[in-house]
């Protein structure tokens, strides 16, 4: 069979090919991809090339499929699955494997597993690791959206408190208490605070700060009516040209905060992080680093004498993912609020290598289909200009309109009939 994919070759190489699979084995399943959702991450990988640690060092011969959020239908099931998996059933992946210690993740190292692409081969690993989870969400983009969520979810997890008296660790953040979410306006900070006002067990006050206005407003639109519902204090802030430092503290009346998440790699967050942590508090280093000498000043005083804790987290597992998919099924999260454009296949390779000056958040692909990555909040300004895509955005900017400026269930039944194929 034909498949188209993008497919990465070495560092800032992505090509958009038609190439043919091969028929499934016994122990692999046939997917069919029908949106993918990008992540800062294939950009990394995509400029190291070979020299990510999980990239194969004979990419330039042996392309893999890019991409790793993605969900689909599964349309062939080889014989060693028949008993677990259908034909026709609604799946998405968790990506983070490491079978056997391997670091071989889909979007990054098979040559023919990778959300963006029309149709994958499931590996048997994914399958043995119970990692091929099924979905009951009514939209593809929303279970495409579990595994970045599974991340933040692993990541608020992983916050802990330590008791002198037991030797034990107390996961999760504090009920009940102060929670900080640095640079979180982009969209892993946005899923960290969705998740923290849908927790059982939620913190009392929650502090977001970012410096981009634009991205400030849209988030104060979307979460500020959730916390409310919810009983929950929530701040979020502009930190431009102001002592952040006094600005927090001043926000939770001189109390510091017990969890802190930190959602860029910089390094005046990070210490701004250390200085806010309370006695006993847990700060989570989230943002991956692209630099691999990045430091910061850390007070170990304060570590030893006040029971400061650092983690970093990565990924989530099986069961992060799974919990993402109920809360989704629940209406308790709102993965829409994470995207800020759309896309087909075609706007997969470019964008992928673009990321970081694209700006805004979560860029979606849908893998069947061929048209421009767009803006949510250009539809209207790209319908009025003479293009084939004209009407299609036409169409979106109506239903976008209609769902105060979110992407939607409508807006993907309405992109999967009406756009171009691939």
């Amino acid at each position: 069979m034909k498949v188209s994919a993008a497919r990465l070759y070495g560092k800032n190489d992505v090509r958009l090919e038609t190439f043919d699979f091969p028929a499934i084995k016994d122990n692999e399943i046939l997917l069919e991809v029908q949106a993918d959702s990008l992540c800062m991450s294939t950009w990394k990988a995509i400029q190291a090339g070979a020299d990510h640690k999980r990239v194969p060092d004979d990419v330039d011969t042996n392309p893999i499929i890019i991409g790793h959020e993605f969900s689909g239908v599964i349309r062939q099931v080889g014989r060693e699955w028949q008993n677990d998996y259908t034909e026709g059933q609604m799946v998405t992946i968790q990506p983070a494997l490491n079978y056997k210690g391997s670091m071989d993740s889909p979007g990054y190292s098979y040559k023919y597993c990778g959300g963006d692409a029309t149709y994958v081969i499931l590996p048997p690993e994914v399958m043995i690791l119970g990692a091929l989870l099924p979905v009951k969400t009514d939209a593809f983009f929303k279970s495409a959206l579990s595994e970045p969520y599974s991340c933040v979810i692993g990541a608020v997890h992983s916050l802990f408190r330590t008791s002198r008296q037991e030797h034990v660790h107390a996961l999760g953040p504090l009920a009940d208490g102060n929670m900080a979410i640095l640079g979180g306006c982009g969209p892993m900070g946005l899923a960290a605070l969705d998740y923290a006002l849908a927790m059982d067990n939620h913190p009392g006050y929650i502090v977001v700060t970012d410096q981009d206005e634009a991205r400030i407003e849209r988030a104060k639109k979307i979460f500020e009516p959730v916390a409310a519902e919810r009983g929950i204090r929530l701040s979020i802030v502009n930190t431009a040209g102001k002592d952040d430092y006094q600005l927090l503290y001043d926000l939770t009346e001189g109390k510091k905060f017990d969890d802190i998440m930190v959602m860029v790699p910089v390094p005046a967050v990070i210490e701004l992080a250390d200085r806010l942590l309370a006695f006993n508090g847990c700060m989570n280093f989230f943002a991956g680093p692209i630099n691999t000498d990045l430091t910061a000043r850390v007070n170990f005083y304060d570590v030893h004498y006040f029971e400061k804790h650092i983690v970093g987290t990565t990924g989530g597992n099986n069961d992060d993912q799974k919990e993402a998919l109920l809360l989704m099924e629940q209406q308790l999260i709102h993965p829409e609020s994470l995207i800020t454009h759309v896309g087909g296949l075609d706007a997969a390779g470019p964008a992928s290598c673009n990321l970081p000056g694209i700006g805004g958040g979560k860029k979606l692909i849908y893998t069947h289909k061929r048209f421009p990555l767009v803006p949510l909040d250009e539809l209207s300004a790209r319908a009025a200009e003479p293009s084939e895509y004209a009407g299609l955005y036409a169409g979106l900017a109506d239903i976008v309109s209609r769902h105060n400026g979110l992407w939607n269930v409508e807006a993907e039944r309405y992109v999967l009939k009406h756009a171009p194929e691939v």
